[in-house]
């Protein structure tokens, strides 16, 4: 009795010395990134790189401007790795990680088994990097979150002018809240926002042969409302060339010789993914479930690593365009640019941008020319292609407005440029003219619309289609003034931000005060008319609004983060920019139902807005103008307006950036 005391009390003994080895030892252990552990404040906000330096960076000694670290900072030494908490049981996140997605198999409608279907290999959505880049947009600092501002630089890789907007407003409302920098996540639409869920890699097993799995009935209703509702705003397809393979397909005759299968098939799955998510009535997990189960067929399908060594050809071009409409409402960055990429690529080698070879017919020339205006509409996500030809002259004219915006505001002064001596397309204190140019040039082009396609005649439309190509040319448009006059509300905050005293503020205002205060409204306006014009065409009755909800969203954002950035001063917080605001909470409300990252969204942005409004966190001088601590930058100072020559060198874009797609 005796020896089995004693032998339990040695295993005892043994199991606790196991214990405490292991509580020793640490969980998870991984480099640690450098450039965000140990940047000063002024970087980090900015969301720049820094050499982490001391006491002072390489980039503020450069720029003369106060170099800080946090007490953090100074208490993580660069060798130190950092450990993960022990979670027993993980609570479930808003929006599930990628690599931990299980997405069933089976289809959400009966079939029948097949005898010997097609099995895919592996081919993966997400290189090792991706697998970083979270879906998630809380508020505080979870490791889960921590683990999110790491990889925010790297997976933005190509961030849109919008984005870097909205990274900068919530940046600078979390600096005056006392908060470190990016405390807030925002994720944004287009860019990183995962408003289809989780797409996840496709399962080993995946059926691509569908045929048999799919009933007809069911795939012709998708087809029906791909055709009705998502095709009138993305006409990148031949609806008649299309059916007819379709018809045989489904026949048993199979695929005609000269069309590629797998690239067919692959564009079918797609077509389908989003005939499913546009129906606004199904459960979000359900849509998201089996659109992303047919987005991941047409991944397979398409067997991205053999793109490059087939032959180009209009439909690979066509499947590509689709799949990366698909992939914007994803937080699959780096595929979305890939897919853009090689879209318009081939599309220059089979020259569908000129008439240098002459297609067999006309309708293959037209729907040549409609698919390179579909690679040119990559560069913008949200410029939207209509079907009808007096809407494709307006939309390129309209086109042709925002690229000269764009020009306006990219930088094109670079240290080589400055050695070679090259003239600058547009000088940093010629914008506010050029501003007032382009801003003519729009009302021009609005003036020159027919009376059937203005906004105020849009009741007497009733054709679906129609008032459609009319409503989305009218997004284009506010959404190409706000970018025109966001330059001037940023310059403008970075002004009053720099007044020194309240004698200085009270000075007569100048021609060019003026000018930047109603360009200013001028912006915030528009954003109060796209906020209206959406809760105009936002039916909750209906299934399948007339623009699609992701566009929607997109556009609430937009208008949400301006109203934002009208808060930090009350002369634009109007009382009308207050009631818009709600609306656009309001609205993000009534979308909720559609995505996680809507209802995120809508968190988010009430809690920036407490912050602003909070007393604790500002003061309010004389003027009614936010004072920013002198620690803390303004709004967009230090990195987006050097000096009263409004430079615009690191606002919107830099030279590197034209290089990629550019968003507004």
């Amino acid at each position: 009795m005796s020896a089995r005391q004693d032998e339990d009390q040695r295993l005892q003994a043994q199991t606790q010395a196991q214990a405490q080895v292991q509580a020793q030892a640490p969980l998870s252990l991984y480099r640690e990134r450098l450039k965000i552990a140990n940047a000063c404040q002024s970087c980090r906000a900015s969301k720049v790189k820094c050499d982490g330096g001391r006491p002072v960076c390489a980039r503020c000694q450069k720029r003369g401007r106060a170099c800080s670290y946090s007490q953090h900072d100074a208490a993580s030494p660069r060798g130190r790795g950092r450990q993960r908490a022990k979670a027993p049981t993980r609570q479930p996140r808003p929006i599930r990680s990628r690599a931990s997605v299980e997405l069933p198999v089976t289809a959400p409608t009966p079939v029948t088994a097949q005898a010997s279907p097609l099995i895919a290999q592996d081919y993966s959505l997400q290189t090792p990097s991706a697998t970083q880049t979270p879906s998630t947009t809380g508020f505080s600092g979870s490791s889960d979150l921590e683990h999110v501002h790491e990889d925010r630089d790297e997976s933005r890789a190509f961030y849109a002018a919008h984005g870097r907007f909205a990274g900068e407003v919530s940046s600078t409302i979390d600096k005056m809240a006392g908060l470190s920098p990016d405390t807030t996540c925002s994720l944004v639409p287009f860019v990183d926002a995962p408003l289809f869920g989780d797409v996840g890699e496709p399962p080993r097993n995946v059926v691509l042969d569908f045929a048999s799995d799919l009933p007809r009935a069911y795939a012709d209703r998708l087809l029906a409302i791909y055709w009705h509702h998502v095709h009138p705003v993305e006409p990148v397809l031949d609806q008649q060339q299309f059916c007819r393979t379709y018809d045989a397909f489904y026949s048993g005759s199979g695929t005609p010789l000269h069309v590629d299968r797998d690239i067919w098939l692959s564009t079918l799955n797609i077509v389908f993914a989003l005939a499913v998510q546009i129906q606004e009535s199904i459960p979000m997990q359900k849509r998201d479930d089996e659109a992303n189960r047919y987005f991941q067929r047409a991944w397979a399908l398409l067997r991205p690593e053999a793109i490059l060594w087939k032959p180009g050809s209009l439909e690979l071009v066509q499947c590509l365009l689709l799949m990366n409409r698909y992939l914007h409402c994803t937080n699959n960055q780096q595929k979305t640019s890939m897919a853009a990429t090689l879209a318009i690529r081939i599309a220059q080698n089979m020259v569908c941008h000129t008439s240098e070879e002459s297609p067999s017919s006309d309708a293959d020339k037209d729907l040549r020319h409609k698919v390179w205006a579909s690679c040119v509409a990559l560069e913008r996500p949200a410029l939207l292609t209509g079907h009808g030809s007096d809407f494709h002259a307006w939309e390129l004219e309209l086109h042709e407005i925002g690229t000269h915006i764009q020009l306006a505001q990219v930088q094109s002064k670079n240290s080589m440029a400055t050695k070679l001596g090259l003239p600058r397309l547009y000088q940093q204190d010629e914008y506010h003219a050029i501003a007032v140019q382009l801003d003519g040039c729009l009302n021009k082009w609005e003036k020159s619309l027919p009376d059937d396609w203005r906004l105020q005649n849009m009741h007497m439309i009733h054709d679906r289609r129609a008032r459609a190509e009319r409503y989305l040319l009218h997004f284009r448009l506010l959404h190409s003034r706000i970018y025109l006059h966001r330059p001037m509300l940023a310059r403008l905050y970075a002004i009053k931000s720099h007044a020194p005293t309240a004698a200085a503020a009270s000075d007569p205002s100048t021609i060019s005060d003026r000018l930047l205060q109603e360009c200013a409204r001028m912006c915030l306006e528009a954003a109060q008319k796209l906020t209206s014009l959406i809760a105009e065409i936002h039916d909750p009755n209906e299934p399948i609004g007339i623009l699609p909800w992701w566009y929607r969203v997109y556009y609430l954002h937009i208008a949400g983060i301006h109203f934002l950035a009208a808060m930090f001063a009350s002369d634009l917080f109007t009382p009308s920019v207050e009631r818009a605001w709600y609306q656009v909470l309001a609205a993000l409300r009534a979308h909720e139902h559609l995505s996680l990252y809507v209802q995120q969204c809508a968190r988010t942005f009430e809690t920036l807005a407490a912050r602003i409004l909070n007393a604790r966190c500002l003061s309010v001088n004389g003027n009614g103008i936010m004072a920013l601590d002198d620690g803390a930058p303004g709004l967009f100072l230090d990195d987006m307006f050097q000096d009263v020559n409004f430079d615009l060198d690191e606002f919107l874009f830099s030279v590197d950036d034209t290089g990629r797609r550019t968003n507004y």
